[in-house]
């Protein structure tokens, strides 16, 4: 009896801890709506193993296992939460690799107690613990690394899915794997796991150094730019300066005759165009950090070239209450994607309005622009099957989750909007 129950705990989890572990890769979030979803998928599927392995018995019921979990759960990330094919399967693959924590720690406790029930017992503690510590410490990363494009998924994707395969071939379509020692055997899929969890780790590092390299280059470049660009603002600024104070007794005269013939509105009307002049030579400066200045300056050059409406509102201090690095990073990202998403649109549609303010020690980005269509959201975050899209949004997701901020993706009307705290 405590045999049975151990087995088929032993399998619940498993198969849980498959199903759980492949959605939060992805980056699905981990509250109780997903929870839940999850679970009712879980059962139907369990429901499916059930009955197959009392019909059909447990060899039968492990060869065709990738059909009731494996693929009702490919479809559900698929095309309920709408990420894409290609790391939908590198998920579920990796998931089922990560498997082998628990399935070599109860072979080597069985040959050492020779119980199965131990077996079986190990195996359940040792799922449940892996998945914790992967769930809260490996998540957030593999949800960055999956949304790369398809190049570098196939290479991350490659160890779990020879192991996939040499696995069912070798394991459940055939016993050619057990020829020897189960311990000894099953070590290498063991130092497999361990490999690839240490790689992700690796790759992930690299990747942080190689993001932060990239934007301190680009905000470097954009200081660079803005620093030529208000050069050239206070050239051409001096010059109409020396202009006008050349042409003020010329200005002065005419207002004089117009008043002296009794012409009042043109007097004004000359004024207020003078006033214009003037105007043009102020140099623009959005706020007191320079490093956020610098960055809007750029975007405010490259919304100019792309006939885009800047509306910005800024109430900051000279020095931010958070990283200027990260901060700039987000409001890069936030704004490139905007600037792309506005460009598919008609010239007198083409508007972005970013606002930020600093209330306390937190600050608040606020930024609009209309969408030429309605994204698609899963769990409250834009996602996109385009190539080579959707890392953007994920970028910012990283940076304000290192701040320890929140963000909010929504829909006004035909306004996409981004609001996020820091």
């Amino acid at each position: 009896m405590l045999l049975q129950i151990l087995t088929y705990t032993h399998h619940l989890t498993t198969m849980l801890f498959g199903i759980f572990l492949s959605a939060f890769f992805l980056g699905v979030k981990q509250n109780k709506k997903n929870v839940c979803i999850l679970l009712g998928g879980g059962a139907v599927s369990g429901l499916f193993f059930l009955i197959c392995n009392t019909v059909f018995g447990s060899l039968f019921t492990e060869a065709v296992y990738p059909i009731f979990v494996h693929l009702p759960l490919f479809l559900l990330l698929v095309f309920y939460y709408r990420f894409r094919w290609l790391p939908s399967i590198i998920s579920i693959m990796t998931a089922y690799l990560c498997c082998q924590f628990s399935n070599w720690a109860g072979i080597f406790a069985l040959s050492l107690s020779g119980l199965d029930w131990v077996y079986y017992l190990v195996r359940i503690i040792v799922t449940v613990a892996v998945f914790a510590f992967l769930s809260r410490y490996l998540c957030q990363t593999t949800a960055l690394l999956f949304a790369k494009s398809d190049r570098e998924l196939y290479i991350l994707g490659a160890m779990p899915f020879v192991y996939y395969v040499f696995d069912y071939s070798t394991t459940k379509f055939s016993m050619l794997l057990y020829s020897g020692n189960k311990v000894v055997v099953k070590f290498l899929a063991f130092a497999m796991c361990i490999s690839y969890v240490i790689f992700l780790f690796v790759y992930f590092q690299e990747y942080e150094l190689k993001n932060s390299a990239e934007q301190y280059g680009q905000l470097t470049n954009m200081q660079l730019n803005s620093l030529h660009s208000e050069i050239e603002q206070v050239r051409s600024s001096e010059h109409r300066m020396k202009i006008l104070r050349h042409d003020m007794r010329h200005h002065l005269a005419a207002i004089q005759t117009f008043i002296s013939q009794q012409e009042p509105e043109r007097a004004l009307d000359y004024i207020q165009e003078i006033n214009k002049q003037y105007d043009d030579t102020v140099i623009h400066s959005f706020c007191r950090n320079e490093l956020l200045n610098s960055v809007l300056s750029i975007y405010q050059t490259r919304f100019a070239e792309n006939q885009i409406v800047f509306d910005v509102q800024i109430q900051t201090s000279q020095t931010l209450c958070c990283s200027e690095m990260t901060f700039c990073a987000i409001l890069s990202n936030l704004l490139e994607n905007a600037m792309h998403a506005v460009t598919k649109l008609p010239v007198e549609k083409r508007i972005v309005h970013l606002s930020i303010f600093e209330k306390g020690n937190h600050l608040l980005i606020l930024q609009k622009n209309p969408a030429s269509e309605t994204p698609v959201f899963s769990n409250g975050i834009p996602v996109t099957t385009a190539k080579n899209h959707g890392i953007g949004v994920q970028s910012v997701i990283y940076y304000v989750e290192k701040e320890h901020g929140q963000y909010q993706f929504y829909m006004e009307g035909e306004d996409f909007v981004v609001r996020i705290i820091l």
